[in-house]
C-alpha cells in the first residue's frame, strides 16, 4: 500500500478521534454541569433544602440499616478489598478490551474523584443557612459516594462493550445500597450522593472508550441504543428497592446512577492511543493479502507483459 493511500486512510482516523475527543468532553461537561445544577437547587435554594433534608431525614437513624449487611454498604467503602478487587477488575477488564496506557487513569481517577469532592465540599463550596439549624454545614458532595461510584465508573469503562453493560446494571445497584447507608447512618443527604455519582462518572468520560468492531455509523447506533436499555435495566433495581423497602429517597440516587453509568457506553470517546490498527497492523508488521479482483489485475497485467516481451 503506497503512502499516498495510507495518508488519505489517516485522514478519517485522525477527524475520527478528534470527533471521539469532542464527544467524551461534552458527555463531561453535561454531567459536570448537571452536578451544578444539584449544588445550586439542593444546597443553594430554600425549597431545594427542604426538600433534600425531608428525604433525608425518612432515612437517618431509621431501621434501615437492617435491610444492607454491612458489608455490602457502606463498610464495603471503607474496606481495602474494595480497592483490591476494583484494582484487579480494572486492569483485568481493560487487558482483555485491548487497553494498555489508559488502564493507568482508570486506576487513578477513582482516588481523583475523592480528592475533588474533600477539596469542593471542604474548600471551595458553602451551604447556604436559610434557617439558622446547627445542620447547615456543607456536605456536598460525598467522598465516600465519589470512592464508590468512581471505583463502579472505572470498571465499566475499562470493560470490553459486549459486557460492560451488565457490570453496570450490578454497580447501580451496589451504589444505591451504599448510599441508603450513608443517609441512615446520617453522613450524607441525597444531593451530595447525586453529585459525587454525576461527578465520578464526568471524569471516566476523559479515558479512551472500548474498540468498536463495527462501522461508524452503526457503532454510534448501537450504543445509543444499549445506552438507553442499560439505563433502563439498571433502573429497574433501585425503584424496586425503594418501593419494596418504603424508602423512597434512594430512588432518585439510584435513576441518576444508572444514567450515569449508562452515559459512560454511549460514549465510545476516541481511540486509545496505544491500540493498532488493522490497516496499520497490515501494513507495518503483517503481509498484506490482495483480494480476488486485485490477484487477477495482477494476472492479466503478467500475462500482457509477458505478451510485449
Amino acid at each position: 500500500m503506497s503512502s499516498t493511500s495510507l495518508r488519505r486512510l489517516g485522514a478519517p482516523r485522525a477527524m475520527s478521534a478528534t470527533g471521539g475527543w469532542v464527544r467524551s468532553l461534552v458527555w463531561s461537561a453535561l454531567l459536570v454541569a448537571l452536578m451544578a445544577g444539584v449544588y445550586l437547587i439542593a444546597v443553594q435554594t430554600p425549597w431545594g433544602q427542604n426538600l433534600d433534608q425531608r428525604a433525608f431525614l425518612t432515612l437517618r437513624g431509621t431501621g434501615a440499616t437492617a435491610d444492607v449487611p454491612h458489608v455490602v454498604g457502606l463498610g464495603s467503602v471503607t474496606d481495602v478489598r474494595l480497592w483490591l478487587v476494583s484494582i484487579v477488575a480494572i486492569v483485568g477488564l481493560g487487558l482483555w478490551a485491548g487497553r494498555r496506557l489508559s488502564i493507568v487513569p482508570l486506576l487513578a481517577l477513582p482516588v481523583v474523584a475523592i480528592l475533588i469532592t474533600q477539596f469542593l465540599r471542604d474548600e471551595l463550596l458553602t451551604r447556604a443557612d436559610f434557617d439558622g439549624f446547627s445542620w447547615a454545614t456543607n456536605t456536598f458532595p460525598s467522598g465516600h459516594a465519589a470512592a464508590a461510584a468512581g471505583c463502579v465508573a472505572a470498571i465499566v469503562r475499562a470493560a470490553p462493550r459486549r459486557i460492560a453493560p451488565l457490570l453496570a446494571v450490578a454497580g447501580v445497584g451496589w451504589l444505591t445500597l451504599v448510599s441508603q447507608d450513608l443517609m441512615v447512618w446520617g453522613w450524607h443527604r441525597p444531593s451530595d450522593l447525586l453529585g459525587s455519582i454525576l461527578l465520578a462518572a464526568a471524569l471516566m468520560h476523559l479515558v479512551p472508550g472500548a474498540a468498536d468492531g463495527a462501522g461508524r455509523g452503526a457503532t454510534m447506533r448501537s450504543r445509543a441504543l444499549t445506552a438507553a436499555l442499560t439505563a433502563s435495566a439498571a433502573a429497574v433495581g433501585p425503584l424496586l428497592w425503594a418501593v419494596a423497602t418504603d424508602h423512597l429517597a434512594v430512588a432518585p440516587v439510584g435513576l441518576v446512577a444508572a444514567v450515569a453509568m449508562a452515559s459512560l457506553i454511549a460514549d465510545g470517546g476516541p481511540a486509545d492511543g496505544r491500540r493498532v490498527s488493522r490497516i496499520a497492523r497490515g501494513t507495518d508488521h503483517e503481509r498484506v493479502e490482495p483480494s480476488d479482483r486485485a490477484r487477477g489485475q495482477q494476472y492479466h497485467r503478467g500475462r500482457l507483459t509477458a505478451g510485449i516481451e
